[in-house]
């Protein structure tokens, strides 16, 4: 019958044209295969955070980005006060694990992975190195394909170290709390656009949140990449853009709810552009 015949001729166009898609993306993807085999089948991804508050420091290192997560880091401490600590940084509280974490996952969606947050960790754990948390994970994950443990450090800096809270090296502060020291009984604080050093008094000149990031393969636990802060280890397509806010000629008024939206999209832009794409 004629509808038959039709029929049979929209499926073919329709095979057809999936073909030819199939085709175009893996030929469109074939550099990046061969340049990166190591993440063919990277899917599944556990993702662990941790808080690092700018006043403490791990063992022998002060601060995430000194220096890459390994297998053996210490990825629950112990945490000790640090002996070194920028004279015009605050750790903001209001940027929580939750935060943290949704951006990651947000982030590694976006590039097709299938991540999700492990719950495996103890509620009070003592030290425990990165390796003995992914045996504990493969454990009750079989299907994971990798482990993404990333520290995340926010911190407001103060344009003149004069105006730091004095216990800034002991505590965490809410980013409302910065803005009545800065501004006393004001809702909003001054974002100095130029650098610090032309920054008008009782402002803040930047807020950010600092991260270092190791992705493990689950096969043999092999870190496919690191991220550091500035430095990048591993085969990372990485691709350098300018994350909002730049540096200005404006100062403007910022409250506590633009100040961590700020920080939130200057996190989600940068991991944008440091994750690779899962294939």
């Amino acid at each position: 019958m004629r509808w038959q015949g039709s029929l049979r001729l929209n499926i073919s166009l329709v095979l057809v044209g999936v073909l030819l898609l199939s085709s175009c993306t893996l030929l469109s993807n074939q550099s990046y295969v061969r340049q990166y085999p190591e993440y063919r089948g990277i899917r599944r991804v556990a993702v662990f955070v941790q808080r690092w508050p700018a006043y403490l420091q791990l063992p022998n290192q002060n601060d995430p980005g000194a220096d890459f997560i390994k297998k053996s880091t210490l990825f629950t401490g112990p945490w000790q006060p640090t002996g070194l600590i920028n004279s015009r940084a605050v750790d903001i509280q209001d940027i929580n694990d939750d935060v943290a974490a949704s951006l990651l996952i947000q982030v590694l969606t976006e590039k097709g992975y299938q991540p999700f947050l492990a719950g495996v960790l103890p509620l009070q754990p003592g030290p425990m190195p990165v390796q003995e948390i992914m045996a504990m994970c493969e454990a009750v994950n079989r299907g994971v394909d990798a482990f993404l443990f990333c520290f995340y450090s926010p911190t407001v800096f103060c344009a003149d170290a004069k105006t730091t809270p004095k216990d800034h090296q002991k505590r965490s502060y809410g980013l409302q709390e910065i803005i009545e020291i800065l501004n006393p009984g004001g809702n909003y604080v001054t974002w100095a656009g130029p650098r610090a050093s032309q920054a008008p008094p009782n402002s803040i000149s930047h807020a950010f949140i600092y991260v270092s990031l190791t992705m493990f393969k689950a096969l043999d636990w092999r870190p496919l990449w690191d991220v550091a802060d500035s430095q990048i280890g591993g085969r990372m397509p990485v691709k350098l853009a300018q994350c909002p806010p730049a540096l200005t000629d404006q100062n403007y008024p910022a409250d506590a709810g633009i100040i961590q939206r700020l920080m939130c999209i200057n996190l989600t832009c940068r991991l944008q552009h440091l994750i690779p794409d899962a294939f």
